[in-house]
C-alpha cells in the first residue's frame, strides 16, 4: 500500500537533447513539489509561465510551462503536476535530481502512471491494453485499431454483452424463484435461450474477426523462402530500402531468420528474411537456421516462394498465400513454363516497385475491415471462446435451471474478465512490461 501511495515522477517525453523535455508527476505530494519548482501553484488545467526552481525553490535553472491537474479530473484520477521545460540534457537532470531526493517521492516504473489510471478507475484493461498498442503502433492501421480501444468504443460493446447476460441471468433467478407458477419458467427460459442465441451469433463473428485484428496489431508475417543463393538476403534489402540482411555469394551465409518491420500504404508489414532450404546440409548451425525457417513459415501470412537461373525452385507448396519470385531477371528471364507471379532484379530494382505493390496489396486484403477489430489479444480470445462455452451449456435443454443460471454467471465472470473487473492482476505485470517509464 505505501508502495502505491508514494508520488512519481518520470521524463514523460524521449530522453536525450531536445527542444522540450516533459516531467510528470502524480501522486499526494504532487502539490508541494508543483509550489516548490515554480514558487506558487497554477491554476487548475490551464498552462502557466513558471520559473523553473531547485534548491528548495531558491535557484532558477529556467523558464518553462507548468500545468496543475487536481485529483480526481487527472490522467492517473491523483493530483499530477507537469512541467515542459527546455530539452536540456543538464536540465532535465538536475530538476531530477531535485525530485529524487524530496521525502516519499521516487522514480515511476515501466507504465505505473497507467497503471494507477486503471487503479482508479479512470481506464479499464481494454483501454490500457489499447493505450500500449498505441505506443507501439508502427502503421496508419494499428494507430486507428488501437484509437479504438483506447477511447472506449470497444469497452463500450463487450459492457452491452455483459448487461445482456445479467438480464438472462435476471431471468434465470425469477426461473428459481417462482418454480410454483404455471408458464412462468417456460416463458423465461425461451427469452433466456432467444438472447443466449443472438449473443452467440455475436461472439462468434467477432472471434471470426480476432485474425485480422492479429495482423493489424502485429503485422502481416511475409517470410521470404528459397534454396541458397536464390537472392532472398538482396531482396529483403530491396525492398526495405535498406541494408538488413549480409549479401554473399557464399551458399549458407544466412544463419538465422532476419526481421525489417514495414509500413506499406498505412499497413504494418513483417518482412521476415530466412535461411535457405537444401536437403543436404553439412553445418549443424545452418540447419538450425534451416529449422527455424520451417518454424516462420508455420506462421506465415504470406510467403514469397524466390527462385533464380542459379536457385531452383523449392519442391513444396505452403500453406500460406503465396507468390512465386523470380529474382535475377536482369542475368536470366524467367523460364516461359515457371508459373511466375512476377520477375525482379533486387540487385537493378527493376519490377521492385511492383513486388511492394503486390505485397501491399495482399497485406490490405488480409487485414482489411469496415471498423477496427474488436478482439486483439490471446487473452481477450480466450475469455471469448470460454463465455461461449458457458452459453453453449446455458442452453442444453436438459440442464436444471440451477446450472443454466450458473453457466450464465460465469459467462458473464468471463466477460468481466475481459474488460478488467476481476482477475486482472495476473495479466498487469504482461501488460506494463512493455511500457515506457512516464507512461
Amino acid at each position: 500500500m505505501a508502495h502505491v501511495r508514494d508520488t512519481i515522477y518520470a521524463l514523460s517525453s524521449g530522453s536525450g537533447k531536445a527542444g522540450v523535455a516533459v516531467i510528470r508527476v502524480s501522486g499526494r505530494c504532487s502539490r508541494e513539489i508543483a509550489v516548490t519548482c515554480c514558487g506558487f501553484l497554477p491554476k487548475p488545467r490551464k498552462a502557466s509561465c513558471v520559473p523553473v526552481l531547485i534548491g528548495n525553490g531558491t535557484r532558477k535553472i529556467d523558464d518553462g510551462l507548468a500545468l496543475w491537474f487536481p485529483q480526481p479530473a487527472s490522467f492517473t484520477g491523483e493530483d499530477v503536476f507537469e512541467i515542459h521545460l527546455h530539452g536540456s540534457i543538464g536540465i532535465v537532470r538536475m530538476l531530477m535530481a531535485e525530485l529524487g531526493g524530496m521525502v516519499d517521492v521516487r522514480p515511476a516504473e515501466p507504465g505505473e502512471f497507467t497503471r494507477r489510471a486503471l487503479l482508479n478507475g479512470k481506464m479499464d484493461l481494454i483501454s490500457v491494453e489499447g493505450l500500449g498498442d498505441m505506443l507501439g503502433a508502427g502503421s496508419a492501421s494499428q494507430v486507428e485499431q488501437a484509437l479504438f480501444h483506447v477511447d472506449g468504443r470497444a469497452s463500450e460493446i463487450f459492457a452491452e454483452w455483459r448487461q445482456k447476460l445479467v438480464e438472462c441471468c435476471a431471468l434465470a433467478e425469477a426461473c428459481i424463484d417462482f418454480t410454483d407458477e404455471e408458464g412462468v419458467a417456460e416463458a423465461a427460459l425461451l427469452q433466456i435461450h432467444l438472447a443466449v442465441s443472438s449473443l452467440q451469433h455475436t461472439l462468434q463473428h467477432h472471434l471470426s474477426e480476432s485474425d485480422r485484428g492479429r495482423l493489424v496489431r502485429d503485422g502481416v508475417r511475409v517470410v521470404l523462402v528459397g534454396a541458397p543463393n536464390a537472392g532472398k538476403s538482396s531482396l529483403m534489402n530491396a525492398v526495405s530500402a535498406r541494408d538488413v540482411a549480409i549479401v554473399s555469394n557464399e551458399a549458407g551465409t544466412t544463419r538465422d531468420t532476419i526481421e525489417a518491420s514495414l509500413d506499406l500504404n498505412g499497413i504494418a508489414v513483417t518482412l521476415t528474411d530466412t535461411a535457405g532450404l537444401r536437403e543436404k546440409v553439412d553445418s549443424h548451425v545452418e540447419q538450425l537456421g534451416i529449422d527455424r525457417t520451417i518454424e516462420r513459415l508455420k506462421s506465415a501470412d504470406l510467403v514469397l516462394s524466390i527462385a533464380s537461373y542459379d536457385a531452383d525452385w523449392l519442391n513444396s507448396s505452403f500453406d500460406s498465400h503465396t507468390l512465386r519470385i523470380w529474382n535475377k531477371m536482369d542475368v536470366v528471364p524467367a523460364p516461359l513454363n515457371a508459373m511466375v507471379n512476377l520477375s525482379v532484379s533486387a540487385l537493378s530494382g527493376e519490377g521492385i516497385d511492383a513486388l511492394i505493390m503486390q505485397i501491399s496489396q495482399i497485406a490490405g486484403e488480409l487485414s482489411d475491415g469496415q471498423e477496427p477489430a474488436l478482439l486483439v489479444r490471446e487473452r481477450q480470445v480466450h475469455a471469448v471462446r470460454t463465455c461461449l462455452v458457458h452459453l453453449a451449456n446455458a442452453v442444453d435443454s436438459d440442464l436444471a435451471i440451477e446450472l443454466v443460471a450458473e453457466e450464465l454467471r460465469n459467462a458473464s465472470n468471463e466477460l468481466d474478465r475481459l474488460i478488467g473487473v476481476i482477475g486482472t492482476e495476473d495479466v498487469l505485470g504482461e501488460i506494463f512490461s512493455n511500457f515506457c517509464v512516464g507512461k
